[in-house]
């Protein structure tokens, strides 16, 4: 069973990081599951890779009250650095924040939240990142949204940031506000050391062979490094769990479906999207023959389907909802775009995708979101099979469908669903 699997890859692999030798074995794992299913061509594909990882951490208040900050470095934060510099406050970190206080945030510690303002879009932190350098910042905190004195971390920049960039918990941001609520402007000391080079990752893919649409496919992809912190429980061993569990199920069925089914395990998605960006470069001239992309990030208890971009949901979502009720599905559609994770590539080259809608509660993945707290215990098995059967009927049901559902959409219509979003500077700013 794939939530056995599941234990294992947390107890016995834990923090995976692409390029690195713990997610060699990640991707070992990966590879023996899919050949335990009974798959066809179960294969590596490989891509070079910048890999960073973690080295020590040194975050303290050096005044007006000395001590300690419990933070994390976040991904691709400088190699070495040692600043210090008095904090300044500038919200959510957004660019009319920092408009606001002016040169306060030259040579300052931008501290922010991870959080937007009702009615905004929240900015990945990598927007946040660029922008307090735009504006002179000696470095950036961004503070943990949930208590639990638990910091956050996660990429901040694709290959190497100019600043310091650290996850801060929610208690040590409180107290840091407090004190320039009263008057008082720390100072806080950050030093760090930490090593990227040049590495290795493999996506591992594999197959259903189609009975007639061979060469058309629908691909079933989950992410599968983590960060090295946690086990990488609900993100994103829990989309792995689901994506190995319905190839299993497929496999049972005993017949063949009328296109392919291929499912992907993707490397460093935590870094950049790397290896789903990689495959659709590496197989552009074949993206016109993939019928849909199901991606499974932090999956939870599915409640309805995601149509990016398909403005009323086509017949076979509506009675698979409806078939699928037992399960927990409704006939709830959502189709505005979002970005940061696998499906993101395929997307905005006009693939389709088909997405579940089902959050994970706040007391699981949504509470110890890349922090250490990630731990296998945080998984809801009776979730985790739900999404699991519901994902293997929906690949079956597009694999098999006398019609392709959806048509892929024009670079025009793309560029539209991404403005109706308010996606088109954060696409800007990821693909510059």
């Amino acid at each position: 069973m794939a939530y056995d699997a599941l234990r294992d890859l947390c107890d016995q692999i834990g923090g995976r990081t692409s390029g690195a030798v713990s997610g060699d074995r990640a991707e070992d794992w990966a590879a023996r599951h899919l050949e335990s299913s009974g798959l066809e061509r179960v294969r590596y594909e490989s891509l070079e890779i910048p890999v960073w990882e973690r080295g020590s951490l040194l975050a303290e208040v050096i005044a007006p009250q000395p001590r300690p900050l419990n933070a994390l470095a976040h991904g691709f934060a400088p190699d070495q650095c040692d600043v210090t510099a008095p904090i300044v406050d500038v919200g959510c970190g957004l660019p009319e924040e920092y408009d606001r206080i002016g040169e306060l945030a030259r040579d300052a510690l931008a501290l922010c939240d991870e959080t937007a303002p009702p009615g905004k879009r929240n900015p990945h932190r990598t927007e946040r990142l660029a922008w307090a350098v735009e504006r002179g910042a000696a470095g950036l905190i961004i503070a943990g949204a949930t208590a639990g004195c638990l910091p956050r971390t996660g990429v901040c920049h694709r290959n190497g940031s100019p600043i310091p960039s650290i996850g801060l918990t929610a208690e040590d941001a409180g107290r840091l506000r407090r004190e320039l609520e009263a008057g008082v402007r720390p100072k806080v000391r950050i030093r760090m050391t930490n090593t990227t080079r040049t590495g290795t990752a493999r996506n591992v893919l594999a197959d259903i062979g189609g009975a007639e649409d061979r060469h058309e496919i629908v691909l079933a992809g989950a992410h599968l490094d983590s960060w090295d912190v946690a086990q990488g429980a609900t993100d994103n061993g829990i989309g792995c769990a689901i994506v190995l569990q319905a190839a299993r199920a497929l496999m049972a069925v005993g017949r063949t479906p009328r296109r392919s089914i291929r499912f992907a395990l993707w490397a460093a998605e935590e870094t950049g999207l790397r290896g789903s960006r990689q495959y659709v470069s590496a197989h552009a001239d074949e993206l016109g023959a993939i019928a849909a992309v199901m991606n499974f990030d932090m999956t939870g208890d599915p409640s309805g389907y995601w149509l990016p971009g398909v403005s009323e949901p086509p017949r076979l979502f509506r009675d698979l909802a409806q078939q699928l009720a037992p399960l927990g599905m409704r006939p709830e559609f959502t189709s505005q775009a979002a970005l940061h994770s696998d499906h993101q590539p395929f997307m905005l080259e006009g693939v389709p995708i088909v997405g579940l809608n089902g959050p994970l509660p706040e007391s699981g993945g949504g509470r110890y979101y890349h922090s250490a707290g990630d731990t296998f215990e945080k998984v809801s098995q009776p979730a985790l099979c739900r999404a699991a059967a519901v994902a293997a009927h929906t690949l079956w049901a597009i694999a098999d469908a006398p019609e392709l559902p959806i048509r892929r959409l024009s670079r025009q219509a793309v560029r539209r669903m991404i403005a109706r979003a308010g996606l088109t500077e954060a696409v800007e700013a990821d693909t510059a």
